[in-house]
């Protein structure tokens, strides 16, 4: 391949590049932003300055890409956890802790930060300050993009659309006579909010690390929240919520949410640490996914990648994996020899996967004005059942862990032995004295 376009420098679009780089005798990367040369927040992520962990699999398709990048995130002051030192709850009960690699809460400026300088060091990728605002073609394939400020990036054998949630290739292929690809929303109105506390040496909360706390959506609160470090001297915490229950940027309604959540950490946070900083907001008002596997038709020389194909519900932390494993299918299907379709099927299991995860949660939400599914009651049942479960089984607690980190599709819970085992395991009678004894 003698050149290929990147359409968006964010971290799909880097990630993207980085597998290019393999392939390519040239990589050109086109992106609007300015880039800082620190780790600093960008007009091109508004929700940067959010709570991010890089889950399991992300972790290892980044340490293969990267092989120095944990290093370097631990000497700018990132923290990893183990099993030991993190704990999950749903609706205040404690989901049994499972040995396994660790998690990984990252400042999203800082993690681009350094991915960003790693690819462009890279001797075959460059990068042009501009906007794509469309395609050329010839003969049927997309050879090059047009940009805003009048030129153009041509002789191009591949072109990526990285370019995120709110990608506009469906208006590009239009222009080119090719349908768009069918789309699918889920409307959620979800918020989440998020401030920084300051953290002593070590300090620990209610002697954890890190907690992951789920309201499911039988409580009267729906949501997710995290606390975690930032560095050796910051904790990050972020709570969310769902439509009229959105959190705000008030100070103090923040700290009285983390007063009221279930799980340990949240109030000894508030109770024990002083904020060390504004509290920052972020609306998301749904997932989309775009079907690009049902077109018959489309181009040759084009393929998206990363939230210009699915973005998820952000409470199950699948963006960052899904961006990795895109750029995993992209180096697959362009070792295989495949068309255009190929990928598209590669990209499908993946997306299936991820949208089965989230969309299955979501639809339990009472606000969700969405149809329900056949077969919808016997899911919930089903997904309340594992995560029960999840509180006494060892067995399931592992497999649960495997499909939220991305290494296990979700059709490994519903295989006949571990459903037995979830719908039969017992429910500890008082979660938060078992949460005590740990």
């Amino acid at each position: 391949m003698r050149r290929a376009v990147v359409a968006g420098g964010s971290l799909a679009g880097l990630l993207a590049a980085r597998v290019l780089h393999d392939v390519a005798d040239e990589v050109v990367i086109v992106e609007p932003d300015d880039l800082p040369d620190h780790a600093a927040n960008r007009a091109g992520t508004p929700h940067g300055d959010q709570f991010h962990v890089l889950l399991g699999m992300a972790q290892q398709l980044f340490a293969h890409w990267f092989p120095t990048l944990f290093d370097r995130l631990a000497l700018d002051g990132a923290v990893g956890y183990s099993h030991g030192e993190i704990r999950m709850f749903v609706d205040g009960g404690m989901r049994l802790p499972v040995p396994g690699d660790p998690l990984m809460p990252v400042l999203r400026p800082l993690l681009e930060w350094h991915v960003r300088g790693d690819v462009l060091k890279l001797p075959t990728v460059r990068l042009v300050r501009d906007r794509v605002v469309g395609l050329t073609a010839g003969l049927g394939r997309v050879d090059g993009v047009r940009l805003a400020s009048g030129a153009s990036v041509g002789t191009a054998d591949l072109v990526i659309d990285a370019t995120g949630r709110s990608s506009r290739l469906g208006d590009w292929l239009r222009r080119l006579d090719f349908a768009p690809p069918p789309k699918r929303r889920m409307g959620l109105d979800l918020g989440y909010a998020t401030t920084l506390y300051r953290r002593f040496p070590e300090q620990r909360l209610d002697d954890l690390v890190a907690v992951h706390s789920l309201r499911s959506a039988v409580s009267a609160e729906p949501g997710v929240s995290v606390v975690a470090p930032a560095g050796r001297d910051r904790w990050i915490c972020t709570v969310s919520a769902y439509g009229t229950q959105r959190p705000g940027r008030s100070p103090d309604e923040f700290r009285a949410r983390c007063e009221r959540e279930p799980a340990a950490g949240f109030a000894a946070l508030a109770r024990e640490c002083e904020p060390a900083g504004p509290v920052s907001v972020y609306r998301y008002p749904h997932s989309v996914r775009r079907d690009f596997h049902e077109l018959r038709r489309f181009p040759a020389g084009l393929v998206p990648v990363g939230d210009a194909v699915a973005s998820f519900n952000p409470v199950y932390g699948q963006g960052m994996p899904s961006a990795a494993l895109h750029a995993s299918a992209l180096s697959a299907w362009l070792a295989s020899g495949e068309d255009v379709h190929g990928y598209f099927r590669r990209l499908r299991v993946l997306v299936d996967a991820a949208w089965q995860t989230s969309v299955a949660a979501d639809l339990a939400l009472p606000h969700l004005r969405a149809e329900r599914p056949r077969g919808h009651r016997l899911m919930r049942a089903v997904s309340g059942a594992i995560d029960r479960a999840t509180l006494s089984d060892p067995i399931v607690a592992r497999r649960f862990l495997d499909v939220v980190n991305m290494r296990a599709h979700p059709r490994e819970l519903l295989r006949p032995t571990l459903l037995t085992r979830a719908f039969l395991a017992p429910t500890p009678t008082n979660p938060r004295v078992q949460r005590s004894e740990q």
